[in-house]
């Protein structure tokens, strides 16, 4: 069994920020993606972890992608790297896979975001599930992977059949197999934890959100609430339904067809802000 949740139905709110805050309180993201010729999944995260609270938003992305990155979002801390990622200090969020390909640039990112031993949390999505197994992982910390129905049927070595059959079932496998929270997209997004047997599944969303780049937002969206303090599953919750919401309301406002990604991070800012 599952239990239903949406945007009104939850009580989850970003912590009240105090007057004399400071960016560092917000929390740090940074994020690893962008392989040549696919840099605007990346941008597109980071620009919805800014617009959504992140004190500081890091993106470490392939040089190719940088320029683009720093004329959308100047404030955005762009860096083009080869081989090495560039770690600032203090990272709270980091985020793998927007826009990684099943190249050999994109697999030394991943083994290096592997390499890093800190407290901060993970989410892996898109390029990175590509290349996640358990033993790679194993032992890791508040980690969150963000599949689509593809990507989890890779994930448990399945058809996308299987996984469309028992939904349910398939994500909380993939939680058990990885020690992960997890959000598999799709109608009635589904969230599960590895602490608990609770199953959620968001009742908002439909085939307008249906267009590529809605995954990287959503990802930049979870990455921005859990560096602002948020618990893990209240951020992958409210994450799931105000992302949901803002495709409602665009679907309401125009119709299903032709939605463009970045459109939604202004009303998932305007929403957050309510």
């Amino acid at each position: 069994m599952s239990k239903d949740f949406n945007f009104d139905s939850i009580s989850i709110k970003i912590p009240k920020r105090l007057k004399k805050s400071h960016k560092g309180n917000f929390g740090k993201v940074l994020i690893a993606g962008g392989s040549k010729g696919m840099g605007g999944a990346a941008i597109l995260s980071s620009e919805a972890s800014l617009f959504c609270g992140a004190g500081l938003v890091h993106l470490n992305t392939h040089p190719s992608n940088v320029e683009a990155s720093l004329i959308r979002n100047p404030e955005i801390m762009a860096l083009g790297i080869t081989k090495v990622l560039s770690m600032p200090d203090n990272v709270d969020v980091l985020l793998c896979g927007p826009g990684l390909k099943n190249d050999e640039w994109s697999k030394n990112i991943f083994n290096e975001v592997l390499k890093i031993k800190n407290n901060s949390a993970s989410v892996f999505d898109a390029g990175a599930l590509n290349f996640i197994d358990e033993e790679k992982i194993e032992g890791s910390q508040n980690i969150v992977l963000t599949p689509h129905p593809g990507e989890a049927a890779n994930l448990l070595g399945v058809s996308n059949i299987e996984i469309q059959e028992d939904r349910i079932n398939a994500a909380k496998t993939i939680s058990k197999k990885f020690s992960a929270y997890v959000i598999l997209k799709g109608k009635d997004t589904i969230i599960c934890s590895q602490n608990s047997e609770d199953v959620f599944q968001c009742s908002d969303g439909g085939p307008e959100l249906s267009t590529g780049g809605t995954g990287d937002v959503l990802a930049g969206v979870i990455s921005a609430l859990i560096a602002q303090k948020l618990d893990i599953m209240d951020a992958c919750m409210l994450s799931v339904a105000v992302h949901a919401r803002a495709g409602t309301i665009f679907k309401n406002k125009t119709g299903e067809i032709g939605l463009n990604a970045s459109s939604l991070i202004q009303t998932i800012r305007d929403l957050i802000n309510k």
